[in-house]
């Protein structure tokens, strides 16, 4: 796409130049943020680098391109974790800054160096969002030492020009080149944990020459200032008096300025796969036994290999879009299910959308709720076509900060363009045991828009993650090529791997220490039956490898077991082959972890439950149910009528197992149910009347509350014989 790049003079905006050319990326013009005539060459930003902007006009000539200028008249005001406009505020130049850019020019990406600082990329990202443009951030979250090892190799030839940390000293390192800087970093962060490529403020650079420079910049002559003689961490900085260009070699051959980036070692989605491969993330996949059959989608309806091929077409349901939502809340946490999006005569898609969406408001306004307090959503759309429809109309219910979401094609109802279902915390107890009473400070959003190496950005108007009351809420994730949303290639092997490997980056981005270990169910959604093996087979990989050696070393009674429900649907975004959703209790390792498994094993079918809960703290609990039919030739009418009470009395059962000195405050934190079920076997309605009934019956008699259930019709479940499973 056609590019700015917004640059500083220093190490991390040239290179990631470099890394937006190389991705295909055509820059059209740099964007400098500099203090105004008479102010301080180094100001006091949390945003901007300004020290050795005075040679950015040359940066500019040395690489042929027009240069955009604002001058900061802002400060530092809104300083919080998220951004929202504020005039005066130093955020705002750059807005200014990217919109002159966009009126002269046809520009569509946005070329930024950052790498750690969320403070950066938010603010960026709600500019870039505010003026439709895309941000290209392929240094985001890289590994520092083999960054800057990367822009090293990659001819990148930068002065230190700043420094400003314990362990840097302005007489012996200002004026070093990145080769010369690397190892005194590498040793310092040993000793004192600085960031090698100086992310946090430690130093800053000035590039004098690149392989995107058409000429060499020359500092002629250049003064250091001292700005602070801390005796531990002592401020000083270079100013560039004197600099000119030099000519360069012309290249060799009729390379392109791609092909000349392309031949340098730098990571591109080209090779991310071949270093994932390297680093031992992904592996061939052949010798896992897949073959070139398991590639591509398939066409074929139907998901249970036992039942009849049946295309999964359910009638439609006598539904109008006004039955109210099912809705529970408690001291802590809500739950809705049952928001549905019905369309008919004179109503299309993204009108029944806005019906559905404002119904979930409004449920949650007759409650003194805001659509802001929902934590995840899960979203069943009927026809995965419509996804950007249903986007579009979503997003205009959200400013910042959506809730995590999962959405997946499921076998609604033909007049039902989607179902939803959703939970969230009651504002005033928000990491309340925390000491904290604000709805802001009690969650933790992970909500990241620019394109990268790192995981994919949201596809649409949800977060990849929200932290909040000790629990991590995920979006679903799909196998997505970061710098590109594109689905990699190479069959369900590599799929299921590499979405795995997102979810495990996005967990650690937001809870460090946070691994797939942690999660107490997992839920893999594939598109075809026979990827159930495969999938596993990757999972088991994936946890392994997320495991630190003191996990390895507990026995499988120390630890918790991951459950995992397979269900597989039509369709899923980006016509993926897998998406994986997963929920994690990050303070597992402060808590001991008590399971209760049972069993009921018929004549015709068996029903097996795993709760899994936390000792220390009752609101962490999951509990795993599934119905397998084994004759389903013997399986009477009766039988299938009475299995959603079984499993809802299994449920009850293993509850007041988990918690047999059950308290009011325990009886509360029941969460929301997910009931996958195939509509080959039962009906969309009936089941609903079933369960509401076996619901109502058992917690009535076993004295403890309603949980709220969301019914989701399928295609497939987790085996051949599975026809129901209970998620929670």
């Amino acid at each position: 796409m056609k590019t700015v790049a917004l640059i500083s003079g220093g190490k991390d905006s040239c290179f990631n130049m470099m890394c937006c050319v190389a991705e295909g990326h055509e820059i059209l013009a740099l964007a400098n943020l500099r203090p105004g005539k008479g102010s301080n060459e180094e100001l006091d930003s949390y945003m901007f680098q300004t020290v050795g902007h005075t040679a950015i006009d040359l940066y500019a000539e040395a690489m042929g391109l027009p240069l955009y200028v604002q001058t900061i008249t802002g400060t530092s005001l809104a300083t919080g974790k998220d951004y929202i406009p504020q005039e005066g505020d130093e955020v705002e130049d750059l807005y200014k800054l990217l919109q002159a850019v966009k009126d002269d020019m046809d520009i569509e990406g946005v070329s930024v160096g950052a790498i750690q600082s969320d403070y950066q990329r938010v603010r960026v990202e709600n500019v870039c969002q505010r003026l439709g443009l895309v941000v290209l951030s392929f240094l985001w979250r890289r590994d520092q030492e083999e960054l800057l090892r990367e822009m090293i190799s990659c001819g990148v030839k930068a002065k230190i020009i700043k420094v400003a940390a314990m362990g840097l000293k302005p007489d012996k390192h200002l004026g070093l080149e990145l080769s010369e800087i690397l190892p005194h970093m590498l040793e310092m962060r040993s000793k004192y944990g600085l960031n090698v490529c100086g992310e946090g403020g430690e130093y800053e650079t000035f590039v004098f020459d690149c392989p995107l420079f058409q000429q060499r910049i020359s500092i002629d002559k250049m003064e250091p200032v001292i700005h602070s003689k801390d005796a531990f961490a002592p401020v000083g900085y270079l100013t560039l008096k004197s600099c000119s260009l030099q000519s360069k070699p012309e290249p060799q051959g009729n390379m392109s300025l791609k092909e000349q980036v392309l031949s340098l070692p730098l990571l591109t989605s080209s090779n991310y796969l071949e270093r994932m491969n390297q680093a031992g993330l992904l592996t061939n996949q052949q010798a896992d036994g897949e073959g070139p059959d398991l590639l591509l989608p398939s066409n074929e309806g139907g998901g249970d290999l036992e039942l009849p091929r049946v295309f999964m077409c359910v009638p439609d349901v006598p539904l109008t879009g006004s039955e109210p939502p099912v809705f529970r809340c408690d001291k802590k946490m809500f739950q809705v299910s049952g928001v549905r999006a019905i369309v008919g005569k004179d109503v299309d898609v993204a009108t029944a959308t806005e019906s559905a969406m404002i119904t979930l408001k409004e449920c949650l306004g007759n409650h003194s709720l805001a659509m802001e307090d929902i934590v995840s959503i899960s979203l069943y759309v009927g026809n995965m076509s419509n996804y950007a429809t249903i986007n579009s109309i979503y997003n205009r219910f959200y400013e910042i900060n959506p809730p995590v979401r999962v959405c997946v094609e499921a076998n609604l109802p033909r007049n039902v363009v989607l179902q939803m279902d959703c939970q969230g915390y009651v504002k005033s107890d928000i990491g309340a045991e925390g000491g904290h009473t604000s709805h802001t400070v009690g969650r933790q959003v992970l909500h990241v828009q620019a394109l990268s190496h790192w995981a994919p950005a949201n596809i649409g108007p949800y977060s990849q993650a929200l932290m909040v009351d000790g629990k991590l809420y995920m979006a679903g994730i799909v196998p997505l090529v970061p710098a590109t949303l594109q689905p990699v290639e190479g069959g369900i092997g590599v799929q299921s791997l590499l979405a795995l490997t997102h979810v495990q980056s996005v967990m650690s981005a937001i809870a460090p220490n946070c691994r797939l270990s942690y999660c107490p169910l997992v839920t893999c959604y594939i598109i075809r039956p026979e990827y159930t093996e495969i999938c596993h087979k990757q999972w088991e990989k994936a946890l392994k490898t997320s495991m630190t050696d003191s996990d390895q070393l507990l026995d499988k009674q120390s630890r918790m077991n991951p459950c995992i429900q397979y269900v597989q649907v039509s369709a899923l975004p980006k016509a993926s082959l897998v998406e994986w959703h997963v929920l994690a209790w990050p303070e597992l390792q402060d808590y001991e972890i008590s399971e209760v498994r049972q069993a009921k094993h018929c004549e015709n079918h068996c029903i097996q439950a795993v709760a899994q809960r936390s000792v220390d703290n009752p609101t962490f609990f999951s509990c795993h149910i599934t119905v397998e039919v084994t004759n389903f030739e013997s399986l009477q009418r009766a039988e299938k009528v009475n299995l959603p009470g079984h499993m809802v009395d299994m449920f009850c059962r293993v509850w007041h197992q988990s918690f047999p000195l059950v308290t009011n405050r325990i009886a509360e934190t029941i969460p929301l149910v997910k009931i996958f079920f195939s509509p080959t076997i039962y009906d969309f309605n009936l089941l609903h009347k079933y369960f509401a009934k076996a619901v109502a019956t058992s917690c009535s008699s076993h004295d403890m509350p309603e949980p709220v259930l969301s019914l989701v019709p399928v295609s497939g479940l987790g085996s051949r014989k599975q026809i129901l499973a209970w998620c929670q």
